[in-house]
């Protein structure tokens, strides 16, 4: 299949049409106190739009396994874009994920991939959008998500409100100004004013999207959202954090040379938002119900998990590399640290096949993956990939010190580098490759923020974990005990 120009059998875009949306509208996109519009003509923005643009054209490299027909013309669309009507779905999907984090050893964790499986659970079950006369909104879901899958947009969301006092709702916060919020509408369109956060991506996306994120009080309607428009749309503002790629090479830097996807608070000053667009204007009790019951939960834990596991599986394989290289994999306590990191990565699988295996049709039609071992892994997962480094540093020790630049490699010491650096399993420079990339995994300012996301992108530990408390199935364990308090 061809990897460049139009086709007529795919709706499934190519790396060079992804980049040519980028150009698309002027974006407001604030970086170091400077406005870009689009993040190629960016230096420290430029690298992780051309990795995204190899997400695209992963998908027809692999076009046996990425693209399906779609259900309405037959052109070939990405398997993610789908409503899961089977197992053999479910599978399918997975096996596109892990291409896709492959590609990054699951550093990029909101590829659209994570939006695309998103937005397919939602129209999926549009009748759960439709309640309490919203029927106008679940239309549109089901158009926007035909829109987003015949396009094949890169897609951006930011659920949460800015961190001002969280011991107050949205409405008390600032006036309830600083919160996004409902300020007016008209015939055509809604106005929108205040902030969201996180925005990850959204340099790199076709649309912002907003939905629900957390629960809302019956009076804090005019907070109660959910819509999707263009990064492009006027009013709409994206400030970004530090960019971790900077200006760097890949021998130096092999992934936050690439990788950084980068995170953005979004403000809106008077945004209109077109009612074609609009899914949820208001209803509060629907704002909770559409991530309840439509099934978010368990679909969205299937891309991040498998995702995931790809990481972990990425760790394991730096973990043992190294030790293999350093020739300390003949100590047992090494082993046995290797061993904890192909625990995790194993158990991971092992979830993600358990919960594809337990899938079933929901009361929409749509095949839903057994979510008890996810629930389990979402309250281990943040704490599994950060125990993952510690155990790496271990590993690895000193010599994620020892690392000269290429530039020193070229150098007039080039020599003495290969002389002096060298190790059991390798010469100097696949050495300090493999020790740069590691650090680079663990100590960069990606590797940071890289930790950092894993522990609450999906919420923390301890909520998490307590949740799985609460939704357990609790009447099998309390039969064991109950048979001896009875005579």
């Amino acid at each position: 299949m061809a990897t460049t120009g139009e086709s007529t059998d795919t709706a499934a875009r190519t790396g060079e049409q992804y980049l040519a949306g980028l150009s698309v509208g002027e974006r407001e996109i604030w970086l170091k106190g400077e406005k870009v519009t689009s993040p190629l003509d960016s230096p420290e923005l430029r690298s992780a739009a051309l990795s995204m643009a190899r997400v695209f054209d992963l998908q027809h490299e692999h076009a046996d396994e990425m693209l399906a027909p779609s259900p309405d013309d037959g052109r070939l669309v990405n398997v993610t874009h789908l409503i899961p009507r089977s197992r053999e779905d479910l599978e399918r999907r997975r096996r596109a994920i892990e291409l896709t984090a492959a590609l990054s050893g699951g550093m990029m964790g909101r590829t659209p991939d994570y939006l695309n499986v998103t937005f397919a659970c939602f129209s999926g079950r549009s009748d759960v959008w439709a309640r309490r006369g919203n029927e106008e909104g679940a239309a549109n879901i089901v158009a926007y998500q035909k829109l987003m899958r015949d396009g094949d947009l890169s897609t951006t969301h930011a659920l949460m409100n800015p961190q001002v006092d969280r011991t107050k709702p949205e409405a008390e916060q600032m006036m309830g100004e600083v919160s996004l919020h409902k300020v007016g509408e008209n015939d055509d369109s809604i106005i929108l004013r205040g902030a969201r956060m996180l925005a990850t991506l959204a340099p790199f996306a076709d649309d912002l999207l907003v939905y629900p994120g957390s629960d809302i009080r019956p009076q804090d309607g005019r907070y109660a959202l959910a819509f999707a428009i263009p990064i492009a749309t006027p009013g709409l503002r994206f400030i970004c954090r530090d960019s971790f790629s900077k200006q760097r090479n890949t021998f130096d830097y092999p992934l936050s040379s690439r990788f950084d996807e980068m995170d953005c608070v979004v403000i809106f000053d008077d945004v209109e938002v077109p009612r074609e667009r609009l899914f949820l204007d208001g209803d509060t009790v629907g704002y909770s119900e559409v991530i309840t019951d439509t099934g978010w939960r368990g679909h969205i834990m299937h891309q991040a998990f498998t995702r995931a596991y790809v990481k972990l599986a990425f760790a394991f394989g730096l973990g043992h590399m190294i030790a293999e290289v350093t020739a300390v994999n003949r100590f047992d306590h090494v082993q046995e640290k290797i061993g904890q990191i192909w625990n995790m990565m194993e158990l991971t699988r092992a979830a993600i096949v358990a919960a594809e295996a337990g899938s079933f049709e929901d009361a929409g039609g749509v095949w839903y993956p057994d979510e008890r071992p996810f629930v389990a892994l979402r309250g281990e997962m943040p704490k599994w990939i950060p125990r993952a480094n510690e155990l790496l540093q271990l590993i690895g020790g000193g010599g994620f010190m020892a690392t000269p630049s290429k530039a020193d490699i070229e150098g007039p010491l080039g020599p003495e580098i290969e002389k002096y650096f060298q190790s059991a399993g390798a010469d100097a420079t696949r050495r300090i490759r493999l020790f740069r990339l590691a650090w680079d995994y663990l100590g960069s300012d990606l590797g940071g923020r890289g930790e950092l996301y894993e522990r609450f992108y999906l919420s923390d530990s301890y909520r998490m974990t307590a949740l799985a408390y609460t939704i357990a199935d609790k009447a099998f364990p309390a039969s064991l005990v109950e048979q001896f308090l009875e005579d």
